[in-house]
């Protein structure tokens, strides 16, 4: 079963024999003399079983195509060819109506089941890591279209004439394989090793498309500058003899070539200098918007080009009137005292011909001011208006996304043209003609195959080293310094104090290290064990049609009713099935005018349509008093201002979570404290606070219970104005992650705070930090750590309540690199594991433990049940919920023999629902030990030498595995980590 076959309503369940897009007779027309042709593989392309199709059906067999890249590049050219065909076929005309919207309906939807295949056949193809040369390879590889034509189609020329998926042209891969070949050039072979061959390709390589447009831009702008000269300064009439002037040669010259160019209309009128001077400015091929960074300067480009489009057309309906009022006003002055005199009674014409030139003059002001209104109403109704969004994915599409599609439109067809193999610019391009294209036409058409032929085939590489890499070569100078200052491995980016970052108990210059290329999590759906509720059902029936119901403007307007009409409780679950189901349906509008109510408001920047006006909206509400739980995520680009306003708004206020919100600050604490004494629930990780500002919320908001302050620079206590009977005692839980705090900050904050329950200080400077005397402690996380082993021990004794326990790399001090990767830096080791064991078998309530990157654990080599890892995870680990021992590269299969056999036989089945294994040396041997967690949910074995026959066990046995990670699994097929769940059933369950 291929990746790419989709099951839907509409798919058979037993998929037809001929399913397939090439018949036995069309395979062979396909591939005549061992070349795949396009248009044969196109014309077996069933719009009615496109669903059923597979990769494997749009290419010939692996002996024709030996490379994935050319197989998908093969494959793509297929599909966009016959989306091409599709979108410029022309419609039955006529007077049967019913078939003409059959015939456009079916074109419709064929496109779109084509657009959805081919970005499927691309998403299959970035399953295997590859290389630039693949994707290179994908965009640029030729195939010819038909056994009797000579012409080639490739994925480039579709991408320039815009004939390819939205999703396709604007995928980031093909984004930067684009931008590496206009800097750096497509990828050549050399002719030889020797050094004749070496000195050639390294002078072709000197031609990159970026040089060869400079080339072209610096003759075109030559032309100009000849053609300007020649217009102010025209030969003289007065000679009796006529001299040839250069300057018409050159013209003449530069205007041939160009119209031996296969460029657009506009370079045909290249001729009229002030329509050359206008179009550098907008984005045309030989235009100096190039020169610059294209993702910046093209589409400010295209929203440039389209705002004059719309304004001056408005103002174009008048001028018709106003060229007629003009021409007749001055034919009204024209010399009619001669042609007056011959006429009778002239005498008693004159007044009248004067009242008409009035007339006429009073019409054509009529017109020139109709024309100019025009022109201003169109400037202040129709203006092209497009906000800077720096939040986009892309830079393309920080005015609009179809403008940044024209922008890239525009990049793509200059990187087509110009990186031609030897491109020859105009008017260097004329020589190329006479000297190759002209007698290679000859011969082809008498049909001769002589040596000279042959001679003729290298004249394009002869004649572009001695005219155009002369100058590719000189500009080439300029361009390569910047080259090789950005040339390998780019520096790695240092995460500063203050950077929103997700949390995980992983250390972060580990996780940098063992990231893998491509997460290949494989998920499935488990049917719940209970029955959802009406509510729940109703709200996920209306996300999933939200679409369809807003196009019919009737139902549409009764649901607007019906949403005013819920209550606050139920509108938030609405709200809440809509971020998760169709996020870019909630723009501004909506959102403020049915959601912005009741209790509770949770808005993060993952949601498109919320902009800084939605957030300002939250402080106009007229339910605002009523407000008790807000939570705003991610709003990097909101001043601190705006939040502290929208804070002094919300008396009522218990919980306020801002993580994420940098520019979050003073005010907005001030304000928090001044206007909110009620709060209980503080989060204000990652935004840019200062210790001092912490000082009035603390001091005023005396229920406080949660406080998350991670990535603080600095504390220092003597800022609070604390006096010595200070106390903190609603506060439940302290978050100080990620902050350069130590022992001397850390005790005097702790010693305040007796009644903590939960306490994160990893990444902190912490040595032996003062545990509360109250010992109620249920959460504690010490990641990567300088925390003694003895003092480790000396803290975790007493905390029998503890419910999770997150040790990560202990030692690795704020998680440097350099300690994380010193094994000798970690101060867990074996016989600490074994006392931290004892401890931990006192804690009934334990449910979470994470030993991630304790790289030293196991370091000793001792195996059985009696090593530290294996009696650890008998004794206390199969007790867990969720056990993570990712980074332990000592860890061995053996080691988990506990989770199937416990000292204790009246135990029972393990309790873990979550088992992280990443990054150890575990193998198929564990499959049974695994096996035995029949609650298992999420299995992570990224970075193991599991297979997939040792996974199909697991799987079988873990009935409720809805989440299994086999990224970097080299004993898993690429294509199958992603879709383990299925390819268990079809080779495992159902054999």
């Amino acid at each position: 079963m291929s990746g790419l076959e989709i099951t839907t309503e509409r798919t058979p369940l037993l998929p037809p024999h001929n399913a397939r897009v090439r018949s036995p007779e069309s395979s062979d027309r396909a591939e005549v003399n061992g070349t795949p042709k396009v248009g044969t593989f196109a014309a077996g392309i069933s719009l009615e079983r496109l669903s059923s199709y597979a990769f494997d059906d749009l290419h010939p067999p692996e002996l024709a195509l030996s490379s994935r890249a050319s197989r998908t590049a093969f494959a793509l050219c297929v599909l966009l060819y016959y989306r091409k065909s599709l979108s410029s076929g022309s419609i039955i005309h006529g007077r049967d109506v019913w078939t003409q919207w059959h015939e456009k309906n079916q074109h419709a939807t064929g496109i779109r089941d084509l657009d959805s295949l081919a970005v499927r056949v691309w998403a299959l193809a970035l399953e295997d890591q590859g290389t630039a040369e693949d994707v290179e390879d994908v965009l640029w590889s030729p195939y010819p279209i038909g056994d009797y034509s000579t012409a080639t189609v490739r994925v480039i020329d579709f991408l320039a004439s815009g004939d390819a998926p939205e999703q396709l042209m604007t995928h980031p891969l093909v984004e930067f394989s684009l931008l590496d070949t206009w800097k750096y050039g497509r990828n050549s072979v050399r002719d030889g090793d020797d050094v004749i061959s070496t000195l050639r390709h390294f002078f072709d390589r000197c031609g990159t498309p970026r040089v060869i447009y400079i080339v072209s831009l610096i003759l075109h702008i030559l032309y100009l500058a000849v053609s300007f000269n020649y217009v102010n300064n025209p030969p003289s009439r007065s000679d009796s003899v006529t001299v040839l002037d250069m300057r018409l040669i050159f013209l003449a010259f530069y205007g041939v070539s160009k119209l031996l160019q296969p460029w657009s209309l506009s370079t045909i009128l290249s001729f009229s200098f002030c329509w050359e001077i206008i179009l550098l400015h907008f984005p045309v091929e030989r235009s100096m918007l190039l020169l610059f960074r294209a993702h910046w300067v093209l589409p400010l480009a295209v929203l440039m080009q389209r705002a004059l489009s719309t304004i001056l057309a408005p103002a174009l309906f008048f001028l018709p009137g106003a060229i007629a009022s003009f021409i007749l006003l001055e034919a009204t002055f024209w010399n009619w005292n001669f042609w007056l005199s011959t006429v009778p009674l002239a005498n008693t014409l004159g007044p009248v011909f004067k009242e008409t030139q009035v007339n006429i003059f009073i019409l054509f002001l009529i017109f020139l001011g109709l024309s100019f209104l025009t022109l201003a109403y169109a400037v202040f109704v129709f203006p092209f208006i497009a906000a800077v969004q720096d939040t986009r994915p892309s830079p393309w599409d920080r005015f609009s996304e179809s403008v940044g599609l024209q922008a890239r439109l525009a990049f793509v067809r200059a990187v087509r043209t110009f990186g031609a193999e030897y491109y020859f610019p105009a008017p260097l391009n004329l020589f190329q003609v006479l000297m190759a294209e002209i007698p290679r036409h000859i011969l082809t058409l008498v049909g001769g195959r002589t040596d000279f032929e042959k001679r003729l085939m290298i004249m394009d590489k002869v004649l572009w080293r001695i005219l155009v890499g002369p100058l590719a070569f000189v500009l080439s100078g300029f361009t390569r310094r910047k080259s090789e200052k950005r040339s390998g491995q780019p520096p790695a980016k240092r995460r500063k104090i203050g950077d929103w970052q997700p949390d995980d108990d992983i250390p972060i210059a580990q996780a940098q290290a063992n990231a893998p290329s491509a997460a290949a999590l494989s998920e499935r759906v488990i049917p719940s064990e209970h029955t959802s509720t009406l509510v729940t059902i109703c709200t996920r029936v209306f996300a999933e049609n939200l679409q369809r119901l807003s196009q019919k403007q009737t139902i549409w307007e009764n649901v607007r009713l019906w949403l005013k009409e819920l209550p606050d409780p139920l509108a938030q679950k609405v709200f809440a099935a809509l971020k998760r189901i169709c996020p870019t349906l909630l723009q501004h509008g909506f959102i403020v005018a049915y959601f912005l109510r009741g209790p509770s408001i949770v808005l993060g920047d993952d949601l498109p349509g919320v902009s800084k006006l939605t957030v300002f909206a939250i402080g106009d509400m007229s339910t605002r008093d009523q407000l008790r739980e807000l939570e705003l995520t991610g709003f990097a680009k909101i001043p601190d201002t705006a939040f502290a306003s929208i804070v002094s708004k919300l008396p009522a206020l218990r919980k306020l979570n801002l993580r994420g919100c940098i520019k979050v600050g003073q005010k907005t604490v001030e304000a928090m404290a001044k206007c909110c004494p009620l709060l209980e629930v503080v989060n204000l990780n990652y935004t840019s606070i200062s210790p001092a500002s912490l000082a009035p919320l603390l001091l005023n908001c005396k229920n406080v219970e949660v406080l998350k302050v991670a990535g603080i620079a600095n504390w220092l206590w003597a800022t609070l104005g604390a006096t010595e009977d200070f106390q903190l005692d609603h506060l439940r839980s302290l978050k100080v992650r990620q902050a350069a705090l130590s022992d001397t900050v850390l005790n005097p904050v702790l010693a305040v705070c007796p009644n903590l329950r939960r306490l994160d200080l990893s990444f902190t400077l912490a040595k032996r930090p003062m545990i509360p005397a109250s010992h109620l402690l249920e959460k504690l996380v010490l990641t990567s750590t300088k925390i003694s082993s003895s003092d480790l021990l000396t803290m975790l004794a007493p905390l029998n309540k503890i419910n999770v326990l997150v040790i990560g790399a202990m030692g690795g001090g704020q998680g440097s690199s350099a300690a994380i990767s010193n094994t000798s830096a970690m101060t867990l080791t074996d016989e600490t594991l074994c006392s931290l064991t004892e401890i931990l078998e006192g804690c009934p309530d334990l449910e979470r433990v994470s030993l991630v990157g304790n790289s030293k654990l196991g370091f000793t080599g001792r195996r059985g049940p009696d090593a530290a890892l294996a009696h650890f995870i008998r004794r206390v680990g199969r007790r867990c919920k969720h056990l993570n021992l990712a980074g332990i590269t000592s860890l061995r299969s053996s080691d988990l023999e506990g989770l199937a056999y416990p000292d204790d036989l009246d135990e029972g089945s393990p309790r873990l629902t979550h088992l992280n294994l990443n990054n150890t040396s575990v193998d198929d041997t564990a499959a049974p030990y695994i096996s035995a967690c029949v609650q298992l949910q999420t299995l992570e074995l990224a970075g193991t030498k599991f297979t997939s026959a040792g996974v199909f066990p697991i799987v079988d046995a873990c009935e409720r595995l809805e989440k299994l990670d086999l990224t970097s699994c080299r004993g898993v097929r690429v294509g199958d980590r992603r879709r383990f769940f299925e390819v268990w059933e079809e080779e495992w369950k159902n054999t």
